[in-house]
């Protein structure tokens, strides 16, 4: 019995000494790192243009630490992607910061009776961003960002490029001091975009897509008194 006594006053302990940590959070000064989207749903919307025909695919999609991408007529890859963050408070609650992204690509695909035909690329993001946080507890908060999202992709004789604005609403749950869980509702709302494919004769097709996704996310964010 004095032992569980014991636990029970330790926890409340550790507890109490938690209060702070979410009020602790976006003072001005702090540098915030983060992982994000590291898990989470989205469903896009993506829309194709080819000479004046428009075609539309809608998907469902689960991630766990993972970036798909896909090469064909018109690139396919998610703005669920896990990326880096970095976000500075200019003043108490105010972030401005941005995120970056990397993925990698490879595919054989057979090519005649015994051969194959390989391709590799690579696929950059950038997102900057301004944020409000702020804490309605001693616990948990909300800290919504807006900003642009701007992706490329180059693979063998393919490219791409697309924008969008990109809206999210995180929560964040104080877990340990300094650092932080979040999760929450995304939206990336696409602003153009095109890609292009480059034949062995040299004839290039281009296509103009439109990507709209909306989805659940989560990251960890540490933060640092600079």
């Amino acid at each position: 019995m004095k032992r569980s006594f014991q636990c029970a006053f330790g926890a409340a302990a550790l507890l109490l000494s938690s209060s702070a940590w979410a009020q602790d959070f976006s003072a001005k000064g702090q540098l915030a790192i983060s992982a994000e989207r590291l898990f989470g749903f989205y469903h896009d919307s993506a829309t194709t243009t080819v000479g004046g025909v428009q075609s539309t695919v809608k998907s469902d999609s689960f991630t766990l630490l993972s970036s798909p991408v896909g090469l064909g007529g018109s690139p396919t890859w998610t703005y669920g992607a896990p990326r880096v963050a970095g976000d500075y408070f200019i003043i108490d609650h105010l972030s401005l910061g941005g995120a970056l992204g990397y993925s990698h690509i490879s595919v054989s695909n057979p090519f005649g009776a015994n051969a194959t035909v390989s391709t590799s690329g690579d696929s950059f993001l950038f997102a900057p961003r301004v944020g409000y946080a702020f804490a309605f507890n001693n616990i948990v908060g909300i800290w919504p960002r807006g900003g642009f999202t701007y992706r490329t992709l180059s693979a063998g004789n393919q490219s791409a490029h697309d924008f969008a604005l990109t809206l999210e609403a995180p929560f964040f749950f104080t877990v340990i001091p300094h650092v932080a869980f979040w999760a929450g509702p995304t939206l990336d709302i696409g602003l153009g975009g095109g890609a292009s494919n480059t034949n062995g004769a040299g004839q290039t097709t281009t296509v103009d897509f439109n990507s709209t996704e909306i989805g659940i996310q989560t990251g960890l964010v540490a933060y640092f008194d600079l």
